[in-house]
């Protein structure tokens, strides 16, 4: 009975100091990590992340359908927006927007934070007769600087009068022109015309900014038996943000579609079969990159945003760590998970067609099924891999190497 006893008390001694020790590294081992470890990778991570992500939404156009509307949620002193002119565009403002304006041929790219919209300029009224103006001037430098152009079979362009005006509202949903992976940044020659700083990630170096909104308007159109909603200029306008999440527009944020993306993603066993992270070896750089433009080893604040990490051990697939640069369409991704075996010979990956749903109407362009929203899901968790690590303007595929792979691999340099 006293062997058991002691038996029983060196147990119970060994369970608390296993329970003490665990409660010790947990709470005292983090001090001592290398704070790059848990930090962003750059300031267009943490935007992407927090700024860009929560306030971009997605949905198909219409139901059934599978192309992607997009639309920003714009909101006054937070989102920075700028009113940029080009060849064949050209902005008419009141004068009190009118130095918000960056005019064709200005270097100095002009933000603000005030919640401002772009529309086609009114056909009636001073801003009419003012669009009118301009465009005819606008054609008639063409044709005076193209004298050649029917010889030369030119076409004159189509030049885009856009009147900048206030709406009431302090915040609005913008139409968004973008492919939904990268964002507009920028990192020089830029001033913010605020007269105090709004968000913190207005101090960064750079910063993202939402060039030349247009209101998102929409109205319901019918088609055969398919109906549906779609993008219209003359629309009504999105009264709020539940109204744009509703059922019946069904759109989600980018937030909201990573993580579902995760969660499928682990859901479904992929990290089994693929890694998620660039060794610093020189076939993973190349494999993950090209012979000119390596691709930079992972580190571990590449992750610092994600729920659960699945760097994986086993490559019965490739590595999708930089997937996200060497794959971005959107349209190869709906092939491959349809029909794995015709995107790429050889694979054994089996087909997720969950990921779709049917088209018994055969209303639908798409030789494959009708991308439902975990498709969307994953898609936009793969389009993460790789393209948040620095800046566009820093990027690896531009050439550029901020993190100095090539001394990575070499060994001259750590992680």
């Amino acid at each position: 009975m006293h062997k058991l006893d002691k038996s029983a008390v060196l147990t119970v001694i060994g369970i608390l100091l296993l329970f003490s020790s665990a409660v010790g590294v947990t709470l005292i081992a983090p001090s001592y990590v290398d704070p790059s470890w848990t930090e962003v990778a750059s300031p267009y991570q943490r935007q992407m992340y927090e700024v860009a992500d929560p306030n971009l939404y997605v949905s198909t156009a219409a139901t059934g359908g599978d192309e992607l509307q997009l639309a920003y949620h714009i909101k006054d002193g937070y989102t920075l927006l700028a009113f940029a002119e080009s060849e064949t565009v050209r902005i008419i403002a009141p004068p009190e927007l009118e130095k918000y304006v960056t005019r064709h041929g200005e270097s100095r790219l002009k933000l603000s934070s005030k919640l401002m919209l772009l529309r086609e300029a009114n056909a009636e009224g001073d801003r009419g007769r003012q669009a009118t103006a301009l465009q005819e001037k606008l054609q008639s430098q063409w044709r005076s600087s193209h004298s050649q152009s029917a010889a030369k079979e030119l076409r004159m362009p189509r030049f885009d009068i856009l009147e900048l005006y206030e709406p009431e509202a302090k915040e609005a949903f913008a139409l968004a022109e973008t492919d939904g992976i990268l964002e507009n940044w920028v990192d020089s020659e830029f001033v913010i015309l605020d007269e105090e700083v709004k968000q913190r990630y207005h101090e960064d170096p750079g910063v993202l900014y939402v060039s030349n909104p247009k209101e998102y308007r929409i109205a319901p159109f019918r088609f055969g038996k398919s109906s549906g909603f779609q993008y219209d200029p003359n629309g009504r306008s999105i009264a709020s943000l539940d109204e744009l999440k509703s059922p019946e527009l069904g759109f989600m944020s980018r937030e909201e579609l990573i993580q579902l993306g995760e969660d499928i993603y682990r859901i479904e066993g992929c990290w089994y079969c693929h890694t998620d992270q660039t060794r610093t070896l020189v076939q993973d750089t190349i494999l993950n990159g090209s012979e000119t433009n390596a691709a930079p080893p992972s580190s571990a604040n590449e992750y610092v945003y994600q729920r659960v990490t699945f760097p994986g051990t086993r490559r019965i697939g490739p590595d999708i760590s930089r997937v996200g640069i060497k794959r971005p369409n959107r349209d190869w991704h709906k092939s491959h998970f349809w029909s794995p075996k015709t995107a790429s010979a050889g694979t054994i990956m089996p087909s997720f067609r969950h990921f779709f749903d049917d088209d018994p109407r055969g209303t639908s362009k798409s030789p494959v099924g009708i991308p439902n929203y975990k498709f969307e899901a994953i898609f936009q968790y793969l389009m993460t891999k790789g393209t948040r690590i620095t800046a566009p303007t820093q990027a690896w595929w531009q050439g550029r190497d901020p993190v100095q792979t090539t001394k990575i691999i070499e060994g001259q340099k750590k992680v």
